[in-house]
């Protein structure tokens, strides 16, 4: 009995040692909430999906500091499903157990930007050790979150992580690894860190240096993307708390919307999707205007501007990429650089933004430190790309050159096919092969050489070989080789319209001796600025005015000086006028070298100089004494030359004499001045077109005004209308005796408005109104059915005559355009010059070749007709350099046709409308004339004070005569009422200091104000 009792005892006993051993092994062991993980299981694995998140609200209480009251206060806690964006705050514990034989372990948090992240470590019997780290806090270490925990083999130890943040940025994964295996890693990732920081910093930078040197807007852009991508990564690592800078925090999301800003608009740039893919690049602006408006959110919330980066970015990347593939599928190379440069960036960063958006699971990998590896390569493969758009424009260079001398061995291969075959008919073909051969050798040579200059510097410029300093040199020498190039080619093309007998020749009532002041202007500078003595010799008496075309005669003098001045290197060079027998005699004399009698027999045949020598020695291409001979056969004349070596030569011009009627023969100096005829406005009878109704259509206002005010006058019944689809619209609606239709226009260009109109079954007649009036033009406008044509600038007495053939003439009227409506319609075309001018400054300094072009285009057609006839051509070349993306020639040459505009609307006491009207309709004219005027001021000024102080009467009228034709054709109306008075004064024959130097002063001061107004370089490219 007493046995069993002891046995019961016994049973009862070991009973209660197990349940305290299970109850001592219950409070150490985790409960559900309190997930236990073994070191060698968990290393360097992410255990964020196995363990239990608590949320922590504002009035939950602090956490313990006892393990054995974590359990108690984790059940008091909300089970945490999803981390907020905007905000959170939860907690986590797990306990791991050391079953291996390291001692220093790390706890690794990583995979989102974190405010504030707490690490409590409990140990079975000692209270918790607090450790804080996260975004801008002082870690353990360098760029990465975390705490070293220390554990002996076979030790517990439980971890309470609380993380706290006004943002999360994707979910947060949790690694427990070696602490050498940590620091491992985390010394190469700050090291490709530190790199990659580095290498978007030094490209973003030398990019903004390359754009405060070239201004190309494409590298200010790249710049700017890839600083404020590199500045987002930089807050992102929080390198600026690193560093001691206050807290970077606003400017996580914010960074990355400017980053996607500034791609899209080097996007729209860079692949040229204004002129490719217009649609596109309206999207790359829709997002630019859509990101800068949501800017300010970004910065107020970082969860908002989380989105908004990754909405941004998302977009910008996938319409790049598509963009880019669609630029490198049509032939656009470097296309293939900047493709490749997205998909960089695409892949880690898509990734981490579909992990931000929940789309994908968290991944074990840094995506942070991927996506600033991609977006290193990003910048520098559009790097490449840049520099790959730079090396296509420097092959195409190269390639031009190759096509242009394939070009001429091609021409000369096929011209020597040719001679060999004229070879076998006579000796007159042969040396006409002979010459052809001459020519091709002398052209190659013109052109060849200052080609080899042009492209040379050129290459020089683009591939930075030559110092900025260096620069405007050497683009005055590319403008000089160019400038002789054109000459060259001028030359060939008047010998060719020569002998197709396809030059035209004009005789129009010319004022001899205007004619002759303008030779003896430009060549008498040439002269002494060689230092050669120039003269003007008139043989009295001489005609004021004849019939002649004075272009024609020009061209001929011209070249007849400048061969004198070319081959005279010390003496003198002279004109002398004459009339022999009926005829004009025109000698050319210098004191040269001289030609002999045996060269003299060749000197008239084309592509022929004296000796092989001159082409080598002057250069040249041996036309211009042909040219100007055939020119004199065509003015009913002829050239004759007569020479000694080394003494000189004297050229001979004699052409049939034709005098106007009525003119005056001059036979003194003196005279000419009052020969020359006060320039006005002769009104004369117009056609009474009453009862008969125009459409006019062109997009220009200022022509549009001109030629209706010319219409309404012949009491027609005028519809305005500004581009071909108006026009159209308004034909389908009225009908219409006439129709005048612009060529080119906004919308509807002319000639597809024409195609329309005679569709619809309308015939009326239609004059096409263009600044295109070359033969095969004008062919292909009246093949596609217009009735005719009228070349711009209009002439009015052209347009009548084309009218008068489409419209019933009722009679005549007797009060045609009034002079004052012509001026009036000047004024108003110089102020809109004045606007344009501004409008092109702006154009230039955007690099906007478009609004350019279609500046140059309106005032190209339009010049002319008001008067400017000198800036109408210029404007004509600049609107064919901006269609041809030219940025180079419109940059070099489009400030200098501003300040040759300016000039010409814009001088100190000059009504310029008059003086333009008073000089045949014409501001060069206008413009040669007062740039001599004001040459020969101070030394006529001088002479007429000197005449003053002496008393000396007569000498004073006419040195005050002398400026009384041109001022007043000059229109010099601030000094007008100053020439009157002196005449007066000096008329009544008391020349008193006191009266007529205040007069004086006022023309001295006014000649002042114009000689600094007035640019001679200007002049020069007149």
């Amino acid at each position: 009995m007493c046995g069993n009792s002891l046995k019961q005892v016994k049973l009862l006993v070991g009973l209660l040692t197990l349940c305290i051993y299970i109850a001592a092994n219950a409070l150490a062991a985790p409960t559900d909430t309190i997930v236990s993980f073994s070191l060698s299981n968990i290393n360097n694995q992410n255990i964020s999906d196995k363990v239990s998140y608590f949320s922590l609200s504002d009035n939950a209480t602090n956490p313990p500091n006892k393990l054995s009251q974590l359990d108690t206060w984790l059940h008091t806690l909300a089970s945490h499903q999803t981390t907020n964006v905007f905000g959170d705050k939860y907690a986590v514990a797990f306990e791991i157990y050391n079953d291996t034989q390291l001692t220093e372990w790390f706890v690794y948090p990583y995979g989102s930007v974190v405010q504030n992240i707490e690490i409590l470590s409990f140990d079975l019997n000692n209270q918790a050790s607090s450790f804080k780290t996260g975004h801008g806090l002082k870690n353990q270490q360098d760029f990465h979150y975390g705490s070293k925990i220390d554990l002996l083999p076979g030790q517990r130890k439980t971890l309470l992580m609380i993380f706290e943040s006004e943002y999360f940025f994707a979910p947060i994964k949790i690694l427990v690894k070696t602490h050498g295996q940590a620091e491992q890693q985390f010394q190469l990732e700050n090291v490709i860190l530190l790199i990659s920081l580095g290498m978007c910093l030094a490209l973003g930078i030398y990019n903004l240096f390359i754009f405060f040197s070239t201004r190309n807007i494409q590298y200010l852009t790249y710049a700017l993307a890839t600083l404020a991508y590199a500045f987002g990564w930089l807050s992102v690592f929080a390198v600026p708390e690193y560093v001691g800078i206050k807290s970077s925090d606003h400017w996580l999301m914010p960074a990355y919307i400017i980053g996607a800003i500034f791609t899209s608009l080097f996007s729209i740039q860079f692949l040229r999707l204004e002129e490719s893919a217009p649609k596109i690049a309206k999207a790359f602006k829709v997002i630019v205007l859509f990101a800068v408006i949501s800017l300010p959110f970004a910065f107020y919330s970082q969860g908002i501007g989380l989105y908004l980066a990754s909405l941004f970015t998302s977009v910008v990347c996938i319409l790049g990429v598509y963009s880019g593939i669609r630029c490198w599928m049509n032939g656009y190379s470097p296309a293939k650089y900047f493709v490749f440069a997205l998909l960089s960036v695409v892949l880690p960063n898509m990734v981490g933004n579909l992990m931000n958006f929940g789309v994908l699971p968290g991944l074990n990998v840094n995506i942070y430190l991927l996506g600033l590896i991609g977006n290193s390569l990003d910048s520098l493969l559009l790097a490449f790309a840049l520099a790959a758009q730079l090396r296509l424009l420097t092959l195409q260079n190269k390639k031009l050159t190759a096509t242009l001398e394939n070009t001429v061995q091609q021409r000369t291969f096929e011209l020597r096919k040719v001679n060999y075959q004229l070879e076998q008919t006579n000796s007159d073909l042969i040396e006409a092969s002979n010459a052809k051969g001459r020519f091709l050798a002398t052209m190659s040579h013109e052109i060849r050489t200052p080609l080899t200059s042009i492209i040379g510097y050129a290459d020089g410029i683009l591939l930075g070989d030559i110092d900025k300093a260096e620069q405007e040199r050497v683009t005055k020498i590319i403008a000089e080789n160019g400038i002789h190039l054109l000459s060259v080619i001028n030359d060939i093309l008047d010998i060719s319209k020569i002998e197709a007998n396809k030059l035209d020749f004009e005789s129009i009532p010319t004022p001899l001796f205007s004619v002759l002041a303008e030779i003896e202007s430009v060549v008498g500078k040439r002269a002494r600025d060689k230092g050669l003595a120039f003269h003007l010799e008139y043989e009295y008496p001489l005609p004021a005015q004849i019939n002649i075309d004075p272009t024609r005669l020009k061209q001929i003098l011209f070249n007849l000086t400048n061969n004198a001045i070319k081959f005279t290197e010390q003496g003198y060079v002279g004109l002398s006028v004459s009339v022999v027998d009926n005829r004009l005699q025109i000698k050319v004399t210098d004191s040269g070298e001289g030609i002999s009698t045996q060269q003299q027999e060749h000197l008239f045949q084309p592509f022929t100089q004296a000796d092989s020598s001159i082409n080598r020695r002057f250069g040249g291409t041996g036309l211009g004494l042909s040219i100007s001979r055939r020119l004199a056969k065509g003015l009913g004349g002829d050239i004759n030359v007569h020479s000694t070596p080394r003494k000189g030569s004297t050229f001979t011009l004699n052409i049939d004499l034709s005098v106007v009627q009525d003119s005056p023969w001059i036979n003194n100096v003196g005279q000419i001045w009052q020969s020359t005829p006060i320039k006005s406005v002769h009104t004369a009878a117009l056609p009474n077109f009453e009862g008969n109704k125009v459409l006019l259509a062109d997009d220009h206002p200022n022509n549009r005004e001109l030629i209706s005010i010319l219409l309404k006058r012949m009491n027609i019944i005028v519809t305005e209308v500004e581009n071909g689809k108006q026009a159209l619209e308004t034909v389908f609606y009225q009908k219409f005796d006439l129709i005048l239709l612009d060529i080119h226009m906004p919308q509807m260009d002319g000639t597809e408005a024409l195609k329309q109109i005679r569709a619809a079954g309308n015939f009326t007649p239609v004059i096409a109104l263009t600044a295109n009036n070359m033969k095969h033009e004008i062919e292909h406008y009246m093949r596609l059915g217009f009735s005719d044509y009228l070349a711009k600038p209009i002439s009015r007495h052209h347009f009548i005559s084309k009218l008068s053939l489409y419209l019933n003439k009722q009679g005549e009227i007797d009060s045609p355009l009034h002079y004052g409506d012509m001026l009036k319609l000047k004024k108003d075309y110089q102020q809109y010059l004045r606007e344009q001018i501004g409008n092109l400054q702006n154009a230039l300094e955007q690099r906007d070749l478009t609004i350019i072009s279609e500046i140059s285009h309106r005032i190209r057609g339009s010049a002319g007709s008001f008067g400017f006839d000198i800036i109408g051509q210029k404007f004509a070349d600049m609107e064919h350099s901006a269609l041809q993306d030219d940025e180079i020639a419109v940059t070099y040459e489009l400030p200098k046709l501003l300040a040759l505009t300016k000039q010409c609307i814009d001088l100190p006491g000059i009504d310029i409308p008059q003086g333009i009207v008073r000089h045949h309709n014409s501001a060069k004219q206008f413009l040669s004339a007062i740039f001599e005027l004001v040459e020969h001021s101070q030394q006529t000024i001088k002479d007429l004070t000197s005449a003053l102080d002496n008393n000396e009467i007569n000498s004073a009228l006419v040195h005050l005569y002398k400026f009384f034709p041109s001022s007043y054709d000059c229109a010099l109306v601030q000094s007008e009422s100053a020439f009157k008075a002196l005449e007066d004064i000096i008329k009544q024959g008391k020349l008193e200091p006191e009266q007529y130097s205040l007069q004086l002063d006022i023309i001295q001061i006014h000649f002042s104000e114009l000689s600094e107004a007035l640019q001679p370089s200007l002049m020069n490219q007149i």
